[in-house]
């Protein structure tokens, strides 16, 4: 199945993102911005204090987005949609970050154990003057694991 005969930007490191795509026959280019330590200022992927988890995905997906649009005109690359997209983990009100460590995503999975929580993803596109987004909430919930488990 092809989607389109017109091609869009990615804005996205993800693995995951692209293999959807291809999934479902969506021609693209994967437009590339700086990794930590480096990362580009303008998609601060930061928590803003008190910020909500909901408000914490659409802005990092708004702020990718609109910073591809940025780099498009920046890099005088053929102007085509921006698709950008976050995905974030949320238990008891708070934003389950990626894991810094080993150690850290032991912790995080410890915590996860036994329990349910949300996932959500933010997706953004941005063409010519417009950008827009959608928000989708799951409910995931893990068995308990054991030590040996989250060790693996």
């Amino acid at each position: 199945m092809h989607y389109s005969s017109h091609r869009i930007y990615l804005a996205s490191r993800s693995p995951r993102r692209r293999e959807l795509l291809h999934q479902i026959g969506v021609p693209f280019d994967t437009l590339l911005f700086r990794a930590p330590p480096r990362e580009d200022a303008d998609v601060c992927e930061d928590a803003l204090p008190g910020e909500a988890v909901d408000a914490y995905v659409v802005r990092v997906a708004r702020a990718k987005a609109e910073g591809g649009v940025e780099r498009v005109a920046l890099r005088r690359l053929q102007r085509q949609p921006v698709l950008s997209a976050d995905t974030t983990l949320e238990l008891d009100g708070e934003i389950i970050g990626k894991p810094e460590s080993p150690a850290h995503a032991e912790d995080i999975l410890g915590r996860l154990s036994g329990r349910a929580h949300q996932v959500l993803t933010a997706v953004a596109l941005a063409h010519q003057d417009s950008l827009t987004h959608r928000l989708n909430r799951s409910v995931v919930r893990f068995r308990p694991l054991s030590a040996q488990e989250i060790r693996r």
